[in-house]
Order: C-alpha cells, then sequence, then structure tokens
C-alpha cells in the first residue's frame, strides 16, 4: 500500500471524529473550500454581470466539464450539472421519451435507493407506463441477467439499476445488462425503432473506482458531488450519452437554453439545452478543485487502499458468529462499504444503538437497511488510516457486550 493517510489528513479540516460514513457525504479538502471562496471574492471583485466574470464562469464550466469527462471517458458535451443524483434521475424519468404502455425495469424497491426507485415509479400513475422489478438472488442484491433478458421485451423503455448498491457494496454486472440490451435493440422488430436506455446511478462508484461509461454501455448516468468526489454538496452530475439526446426533451427552458428565432423556441445546443438557470459556480469552483486533488491520487490507488481499509474491517467481523456481514467476499466484486448486523431477534435495535453508542466514542458510521433489516454500514475512504480501522474494531468488540445487556 502506498497511500499516507496520516499525511492526506493534513489536506482536510481537523477530523473531530473517525469518519467511516463516506458513502453518505465525505469531508471537503482545504483545496476545494478555498477555491470556492476565491470564486466568490473573484466574482465579487470585478462584478458578477461584467465581461470579465462571465468569461472566468465560462472557463470554469469549461474546465469542470473536461475533468469530468476525462475521469469517466466522455466526450465534455455529454456532461449536464444538476443539484444532486436525485435531481439528475428526475430529469431523466421526465425528459426521456416515454409513452404509454411503454415498460421500465428496475430491481426490488426493497434493496434500492429511493432516488432510483421513486422516480420511476411515478411514472406508473403519470404516464401509465408497467414497471417490471428483477428478483433478487440473495440477500446481498444480486440480479439473474438471465432473468432479464426474459422480462427485457419490444415494450420496453429503459433499465435502471445502481453501479454499486449503497448498503451492500455489491457492485452491479452492469456490462453484462447492457449487452443485453445491445442484443434486444438488434433483434427488435424492423418497425420499432426506440431503443431501449440503461440509466445507471454511480452514487456508489464514482469517486473510488474506475468508472468507463463507454465500457459500462449506457445511455444516461448519474452521481453527486458530495460522496466519493469530497466536493461540496449541492451538485449532481448526469451524463447523457450523445446517442440519445434526440430521446430526451429538456425538462426546464430559458435563456440559457433555448432561443426564439422568427417566432419560434430552438433549442440550444447540448448540453446547454438540459441546463436552464443553473447558477452553482461556486459549488463547480469546488468540484473542480476536489477533481483535480482525487486525480493527483489516482483512482486506482484510491481504489487499492480503500479496499485494504475494507477488507480489514470484513476480516475483523469474520470471526464473530454473533456477526453477520453482507457482500461478496471476492473484492472485484464489491466496493469498500462493508455492512453488518447481528444474529439476534433484536437486532435493529442492537444496531441504532451501536451507531449512536459508536458516535459517542467519535466514530461516526451509518444506519441503513438492507431487506427491512437494519444494518450498519462502514465506508471508509482514502484519508482513513489503519489505525482508525484499528479503533473502530477495538470498540465495537468492547461495545458488543453492552448491546446484549
Amino acid at each position: 500500500m502506498d497511500l499516507d493517510p496520516d499525511s492526506i489528513k493534513k489536506d482536510f479540516p481537523r477530523m473531530r471524529h473517525i469518519y467511516l460514513n463516506n458513502a453518505s457525504s465525505a469531508p471537503v479538502p482545504f483545496i476545494a473550500i478555498k477555491a470556492v471562496t476565491d470564486f466568490l471574492i473573484s466574482y465579487g471583485e470585478y462584478g458578477p454581470d461584467s465581461s470579465v466574470s462571465a468569461s472566468m464562469v465560462d472557463d470554469l464550466i469549461s474546465r469542470t466539464r473536461k475533468e469530468i469527462a476525462r475521469l469517466i471517458n466522455c466526450r465534455e458535451d455529454e456532461i449536464i450539472f444538476t443539484q444532486s443524483t436525485t435531481h439528475a434521475i428526475n430529469i431523466i424519468a421526465n425528459a426521456l421519451d416515454i409513452k404509454r404502455g411503454d415498460v421500465i425495469v428496475i430491481r426490488d424497491g426493497e434493496h434500492e435507493h429511493p432516488a432510483n426507485y421513486y422516480a420511476w415509479l411515478r411514472l406508473k400513475k403519470q404516464k401509465e407506463i408497467a414497471i417490471k422489478s428483477l428478483n433478487l438472488k440473495d440477500e446481498d442484491g444480486s440480479i439473474d441477467v438471465e432473468e432479464l433478458k426474459k422480462i427485457v421485451d419490444s415494450r420496453t423503455r429503459l433499465v435502471a439499476l445502481s453501479h454499486v448498491l449503497f448498503n451492500t457494496g455489491l457492485i452491479l454486472p452492469i456490462e453484462e445488462v447492457s449487452r443485453v440490451l445491445r442484443d434486444k435493440d438488434k433483434d427488435k422488430d424492423k418497425d420499432r425503432e426506440r431503443r431501449v436506455h440503461l440509466c445507471v446511478d454511480a452514487a456508489q462508484s464514482v469517486g473510488c473506482m474506475e468508472v468507463d461509461v463507454k465500457r459500462l454501455g449506457c445511455s444516461f448516468m448519474v452521481f453527486p458531488s458530495s460522496k466519493w468526489l469530497c466536493a461540496p454538496t449541492g451538485l449532481g452530475i448526469l451524463y447523457c450519452s450523445r446517442d440519445a439526446w434526440d430521446d430526451v426533451e429538456p425538462l426546464y427552458v430559458g435563456g440559457e437554453s433555448a432561443f426564439i428565432h422568427d417566432g419560434m423556441l430552438y433549442y440550444r445546443d447540448m448540453p446547454y439545452r438540459m441546463q436552464a438557470g443553473f447558477r452553482g459556480y461556486p459549488l463547480l469552483a469546488g468540484l473542480l478543485a476536489s477533481l483535480q486533488y482525487i486525480s493527483s491520487i489516482g483512482i486506482a490507488r484510491i481504489r487499492n487502499w480503500n479496499m485494504h481499509l475494507a477488507d480489514m474491517v470484513k476480516e475483523g467481523l469474520r470471526d464473530d458468529e454473533h456477526i453477520k456481514v453482507y457482500g461478496p467476499d471476492d473484492s472485484r466484486l464489491r466496493s469498500c462499504i462493508v455492512s453488518f448486523n447481528f444474529n439476534y431477534k433484536d437486532s435493529d435495535v442492537m444496531v441504532s444503538r451501536l451507531v449512536r453508542d459508536l458516535e459517542r466514542e467519535g466514530i461516526i458510521v451509518a444506519e441503513r437497511e438492507v431487506l427491512k433489516k437494519k444494518i450498519v454500514r462502514v465506508s471508509p475512504h482514502f484519508f482513513n488510516s489503519e489505525d482508525d480501522i484499528a479503533r473502530f474494531l477495538s470498540t465495537l468488540n468492547r461495545l458488543l457486550p453492552t448491546l446484549t445487556s
């Protein structure tokens, strides 16, 4: 392992706790905080509506798009800025050409993040479409690609899946799913011109593992600024493949996204047509700085270190017969998220109590659910150290006897 987390910690504001909840939101490094304040100062010095400020904003947007495009391997004009992952999913849900009788395929709602479930479920009532759910193969949330082949038919318009599951850390076989959809498109009836799209929620993958949208083969991908990218909260990124441009209608319209010619309304070129009213420029400055910071360390190095820490957590929990750990053992099939609960009938109560007790001990983890069972979710990032994990495990072992008393 070649990362020095103790040195990296100095790049962040003082952490008063051992923070192991990066799947929720990560801390922001000084360089990104400074970028936000520097932008606000410069923007104010020249005047927000001056030509200098306008040029500064244009340059910032262009540079940020270029950095994101490099990170996920796409074109710059395929990047749309939103407020959050949830906002981006809702844009696609409402902008995509979906008609009455169309089918959307999703995972079982009891194991999917609400952001990637509710927006699609709402369309069932709005547009009288059909929702088909993939059955879960196991508690980790695995799906059966063979089942998907049977479900996807001529009425299917979109498949929506998470890249990495927010609760168990399982990596779904998105590339296999993409191949199934491409094969279905090749076999479709000649009179069926509408392709099957794939929308991927990458909130738990971009920033902590290598993500290549071309290899994944998705039409849309969404992720936030504030999780693994360590950028300020309040921004989301929507990747919209060039191949899908003709199938989406702008959800909002304004002077930035459209214009009038001969009395007719025309949309501007992508991605501007999808960004009416965007004004999150200070946040973009922070995102750009965080992207450059993450890039300087290297996604591969971050992934290796994070998985090393996750393996330490799993190994520390493995021999306790009272603890149930979720997620596959094979590190190639999971992220650095480690989730567990207890083999007791009062497991839910124990989980809630443990999360509170750990925080009182200065260790931050999350309480989530797997199939309506509460879990403790641990999600380390590259600034966490082996000592952080050792302290978490020793504190956990000290608290365990009190949970059943």
